[in-house]
């Protein structure tokens, strides 16, 4: 088998992981993933940096800023409270320190974005594991009883 072959086998099989990684995760798995790959980003992005290759640095920076999105959207806003709002200023701040360390290619604001997230990684691990393995559709039961209250 040639190696061309072998690549886009693995390849293809790391695709299929992160699917199925996905489809089968909690929603605390689901945003531990993304802060996960924003720290793996953050990371491929300074290399880039360092080599002068902007095409790939671009290319991980908008994957970093994507991420950022996503999680400011998958907050509950109305049930999330002062945390809901918290975090959404926290991700807005990050994406502007993220547009404004790729403006200038410095590495010490990639830095600080990156201490952030880790920071959020390391806040959302300490999460209670009952919770952890809670399903969207529990989260929601939740909720609405505690609505009804």
């Amino acid at each position: 088998m040639s190696l061309a072959m072998r690549n886009k086998f693995a390849q293809q099989y790391a695709n299929n992981y992160v699917e199925t990684s996905v489809m089968e995760a909690t929603p605390h798995k689901l945003v531990k993933l993304l802060y996960e790959a924003a720290l793996k980003n953050l990371a491929v992005v300074k290399v880039f940096i360092e080599r002068k290759d902007m095409a790939k640095k671009a290319e991980h920076v908008n994957k970093v800023i994507s991420i950022l999105h996503g999680l400011k959207a998958g907050l509950d806003m109305e049930a999330g409270g002062e945390v809901a709002d918290n975090l959404w200023a926290l991700y807005d701040y990050l994406v502007r320190r993220t547009f404004q360390a790729s403006a200038k290619n410095d590495l010490a604001i990639f830095d600080e974005v990156a201490s952030l997230i880790k920071d959020l990684n390391d806040a959302w691990s300490q999460m209670p594991v009952d919770y952890q393995n809670l399903s969207q559709d529990q989260l929601r039961k939740m909720r609405q009883q505690k609505a009804a209250q």
